[in-house]
């Protein structure tokens, strides 16, 4: 197995802090990198779905020279609480509760994903609370879409010890990661229980269904949305990013990642970080 390079230790060896808050009642865990620095304007991360804050720390430390720095877990992932039931309006509650909690609002946000669609709402939902949006490959429905159907599948059963944990750790949708990469994210999904090692999501999620069907609501976004495409996603196609960009009156033109699959920031990690500068550079 090849080391991990430099650029990603360093990352990782940058301080991260948690901090924790309440969104509808339940406790919601988010992580800073540089919380002291009141001076900067806000930056928060939103993970995909059944990720977590982790996914953001060989990305967000590139950032902490201009901005105050966050990602946080959404409810029911990560190191937050589990909520009795899940909906759509949730995860718009856990944006809130974030962005005040750590007094960064409004910020910038950069979702990806089922972070990015959750995003999009909140746009609608709290406007006040987003300076400007950056969606990264995003799935919206849109009209005359049917919702796909949820497939009920048994909880997960722990395994005994981290290692063997690891080795069941898959990207969904599949795509190259570099090993050292996918160590990383595997060691950080996993969390130990009285009965072993499971993953840090509730397995009443897999139940959940993850599509807004709100076909006004791209209408209604009335803060500034910049919508990264990734070329060879197999869960965005460009024809799809087109038409999400078309239907939100503040949209930019679309950016197209050349050769980037869904997970962007996995296989791509140092051009996201690239692409992510030029376009917070005005911002900052």
């Amino acid at each position: 197995m090849s080391a991990a390079p430099s650029w990603f230790e360093w990352a990782l060896q940058q301080a991260r802090h948690s901090h924790f808050t309440h969104a509808s009642g339940t406790r919601v865990h988010y992580v800073s990198w540089n919380a002291e620095d009141t001076h900067k304007p806000g930056l928060l991360f939103a993970h995909g779905y059944l990720g977590h804050s982790h996914w953001w720390d060989f990305i967000a430390p590139f950032f902490t020279e201009r901005f105050r720095v966050h990602a946080f877990d959404f409810s029911g992932m990560g190191e937050s609480a589990y909520r009795a039931a899940y909906r759509s309006d949730s995860f718009v509650s856990d944006f809130s509760a974030v962005l005040n909690a750590a007094s960064i609002a409004p910020a910038i946000v950069v979702g990806h994903s089922f972070g990015g669609s959750r995003l999009l709402q909140t746009c609608a939902t709290f406007p006040e609370l987003i300076r400007h949006a950056l969606v990264l490959d995003s799935f919206y429905a849109l009209p005359g879409d049917a919702l796909p159907v949820i497939e009920r599948r048994p909880a997960p059963r722990p395994y005994p010890d981290v290692a063997s944990g690891m080795k069941h750790f898959r990207l969904i949708p599949g795509q190259k990661c570099e090993p050292w990469l996918m160590d990383h994210l595997a060691s950080t999904s996993l969390r130990q229980t009285e009965t072993g090692w499971t993953w840090r999501f509730d397995p009443a999620l897999r139940h959940t269904q993850t599509v807004e069907s709100d076909e006004g609501l791209l209408g209604r976004i009335a803060v500034p949305v910049t919508y990264v495409h990734a070329e060879m996603s197999t869960v965005v196609s460009a024809d799809r990013a087109n038409r999400i960009v078309d239907a939100i009156p503040t949209a930019q033109n679309l950016i197209t990642m050349p050769g980037a699959h869904h997970h962007l920031m996995l296989d791509q990690p140092l051009a996201l970080v690239d692409q992510l500068r030029k376009l917070l550079e005005p911002l900052s």
